[in-house]
């Protein structure tokens, strides 16, 4: 219903790998996982808005898979909801059995590659990204041409445009950004001609 992007990441050698952001059609997740012979490593939630976490649990009890969340965000997996209101908000979720805890800094493994932990707050307080190469995960971080909302509880425009700064104008210009809805774009793109990123510059 929200069009929500769903990603699978994979080492081809060993076939290990993550899913990122299941947030409906878990039946459409499973079926695609299974074509590519994934070994679900985990479950990666970069927030925890109902339409990026709706189908966690099914997914995590088909795949025997831990799923891996900030604290701030972790409350919607718990059934409490902490810190987030709303429609997007709601406790409409498949709740998971295990919950790993992550943080910036962090790192995951991915055949002989690590998955980076990026702690990109704005568009809620436990909003994550992961940099896996020159592959951005960013959830409702930073779409083509526009942000995330911030407007929602837990949202905050100076928090989201200090973390673009900080996270996202430091790496290479084809890193590929690739958002929870809409397109995948590149860093350099956003430099140039994102509106909302205007007042960051472009170094």
């Amino acid at each position: 219903m929200y069009q929500t992007n769903c990603y699978i990441v994979m080492d081809r050698e060993t076939g290990e790998g993550y899913i990122i952001d299941p947030g409906g059609n878990y039946r459409g997740i499973l079926n695609a996982a299974r074509e590519e012979g994934l070994k679900c490593l985990g479950i990666l939630c970069t927030h925890g808005h109902m339409d990026h976490v709706g189908a966690v649990g099914k997914v995590a009890e088909a795949t025997g898979a831990p799923v891996y969340v900030s604290d701030e965000d972790s409350g919607i997996l718990e059934g409490t909801g902490r810190g987030l209101e709303g429609r997007l908000g709601s406790l409409v979720v498949s709740r998971p059995g295990g919950v790993e805890l992550i943080k910036e800094g962090d790192t995951l493994r991915l055949g002989e590659n690590t998955i980076k932990v990026l702690r990109t707050p704005g568009h809620t307080r436990g909003s994550l990204s992961f940099l896996c190469g020159e592959y951005l995960f960013c959830g409702d971080f930073i779409f083509q041409g526009s942000v995330g909302r911030t407007d929602l509880k837990g949202g905050s425009m100076k928090q989201l445009l200090e973390a673009v700064k900080k996270e996202v104008w430091v790496l290479p210009p084809e890193t590929r950004i690739l958002p929870g809805h809409g397109p995948e774009t590149c860093v350099a793109d956003e430099k140039a001609t994102n509106p909302y990123l205007r007042s960051l510059g472009s170094n």
